[in-house]
């Protein structure tokens, strides 16, 4: 039922209240992770665990949740949110069947609310960090993304022609 309101968020699409977190305050730890993992360029594996003091550990999916904990997350788009966001497990892309993933700790927002920090969200297939907006109609955007080797910081097209319809999210710690 999860991904029902969810389509149904997406459709409507409506500008949402005050931020649920500071972001003033918590941006700066966010991308200093986020930029430690696209320095060292762990390599991409949804079976792998990594963090970028200690190196790579194999994921437990007899555990709870995406098979890695804090301060281990995959090497894949969602444990590489989920690291940013410094979430104690990695959670999932959101599909259906899950029954923990990214909508579980975050809310959707339009996008002229995209703030650094929050990320691109394409239901079932990928999840991406956004940075910044490059021109002022915002049409072009820096992002991290993590779909493959290597960790990629750089400009794309808002909805460009090949890209998913990615739908903004932001981080919602007490949810």
């Amino acid at each position: 039922m999860k991904w029902l309101r969810w389509a149904i968020a997406v459709a409507v699409a409506l500008p949402v209240g005050a931020d649920a977190i500071p972001y003033t305050a918590a941006t700066a730890p966010m991308m200093a992770r986020a930029e430690e993992w696209f320095q060292a360029q762990p390599l991409y594996d949804q079976d792998t665990c990594y963090r970028a003091e200690t190196g790579y550990a194999r994921t437990d999916w007899n555990g709870v949740l995406g098979g890695c904990h804090e301060p281990y997350y995959r090497t894949d788009c969602s444990g590489f949110v989920s690291m940013v966001w410094g979430l104690p497990v990695s959670y999932a892309t959101p599909r259906h069947g899950l029954d923990h993933d990214l909508t579980d700790v975050s809310r959707m927002i339009a996008k002229d609310e995209l703030r650094t920090g929050d990320a691109l969200l394409a239901w079932g297939k990928h999840v991406r960090l956004f940075d910044h907006w490059t021109n002022a109609s915002r049409t072009t955007y820096v992002a991290y993304d993590f779909g493959a080797t290597p960790v990629k910081h750089q400009e794309y097209t808002w909805h460009a022609q090949g890209e998913y319809a990615y739908v903004p999210i932001r981080y919602t710690p007490d949810r």
